[in-house]
């Protein structure tokens, strides 16, 4: 039973993804952005090191390709703006941001333990 308990968990995180990715697509195409390729490029920095040291080759493969997508759109780099030019609306939605995902990073950890503890 405590298997399903982390499956069930697993698919929770899941869901909770694919339904932020959604909104983040409708909102895009709203707003008609381009795409952030610095970002992808420090993702791409990111990912290939964990894969190579967790033996997680994907990782590796999917932040070369993050990578090299930066790399290639290098003069689309856009500079962000600092804190103070920022507008109080935007401000919020960082706030926001920064404290759902420190959530989803305490959530996981929380359950990850929880695993090992009855694996153990």
């Amino acid at each position: 039973m405590e298997r399903m308990t982390l499956m069930i968990i697993i698919a929770a995180f899941l869901l909770v993804g694919f339904v932020i990715a959604i909104f983040a697509t409708i909102n895009r195409k709203k707003e008609n952005r381009k795409p952030n390729y610095k970002a992808f490029f420090i993702i791409g920095i990111c990912w290939l090191p964990l894969g190579i040291s967790t033996g997680n080759y994907a990782f590796s493969i999917i932040g070369l390709v993050f990578m090299i997508l930066g790399i290639t759109h290098k003069k689309s780099w856009k500079n962000q703006p600092k804190w103070d030019e920022l507008s109080p609306a935007e401000k919020k939605i960082k706030i926001a941001l920064i404290i759902f995902l420190a959530l989803i990073l305490i959530l996981g950890v929380v359950s990850y333990f929880i695993a090992r503890n009855q694996i153990l």
